[in-house]
């Protein structure tokens, strides 16, 4: 939850592809004459999904959402942290057909005027949705909370907490761009040839299998 977004920003995909940031190529472009379209296919593992995920809590700060746009009250955070574990559910990435399922541990406080200062932990169901906007010339992710279960709270406040934490995704984050095409383009130098080729993204295709997330990405080359 929190940077949750941008956790899964990074898991989801720019996390995967650190491959190619384009670079700017002097002159006008033009497209090459007679080029058709090409495609490229670049495959993420959930395995390597989640030691990026790792990697983000051995070297970083826990992502944090906060819970109310007042902020902390009466000395309470109304905040809620992702954390590796809580009661034997760890956060992890899960690649299923069509969609990606996060199970994310979490702890944090929030003020009920009713309960005072909560303190509270467990775990959250989630999931994210990838899909290509033109508009933004990027791979976009939506992040749903399917549900919420908290350990050691009044039942109540589970609900409660899970549209508080998705009306803060979706204020905050929903849609977030994941990878833009000027992330996936290159310019490729020819020297033989006298010159290169700029690989110029034009799409970005999902498709969510079993353990694995492949990108097709569609290119044209210019000069």
């Amino acid at each position: 939850m929190s940077r949750y977004s941008k956790l899964l920003t990074s898991l989801t995909l720019f996390l995967f592809i650190s491959s190619a940031h384009a670079q700017e190529s002097s002159g006008r472009r033009r497209q090459v004459s007679n080029s058709p379209t090409a495609e490229a296919t670049v495959a993420i593992t959930q395995q390597f999904a989640n030691a990026f995920l790792d990697a983000i809590f051995d070297n970083l700060k826990e992502p944090t959402v906060s819970l109310s746009s007042s902020g902390p009250q009466y000395g309470c955070g109304n905040a809620a942290s992702l954390k590796r574990e809580v009661g034997g559910v760890r956060t992890a990435v899960q690649f299923e057909n069509g969609r990606i399922v996060t199970p994310l541990a979490f702890s944090g406080s929030y003020y009920s005027s009713l309960l005072g200062c909560i303190q509270f932990e467990g775990w959250a169901n989630a999931t994210i949705n990838l899909e290509f906007d033109r508009s933004r010339q990027a791979l976009v992710g939506r992040v749903k909370i399917e549900d919420v279960h908290l350990t050691n709270v009044p039942v109540l406040l589970s609900g409660q907490l899970l549209g508080l934490a998705q009306n803060a995704i979706d204020a905050r984050y929903n849609p977030f761009t994941v990878l833009t095409l000027e992330q996936v383009s290159a310019r490729a130098p020819i020297a033989p040839a006298g010159g290169a080729l700029r690989l110029r993204a034009k799409e970005i295709q999902p498709q969510i299998t079993s353990g694995s997330l492949q990108l097709r990405l569609i290119y044209e080359f210019v000069l």
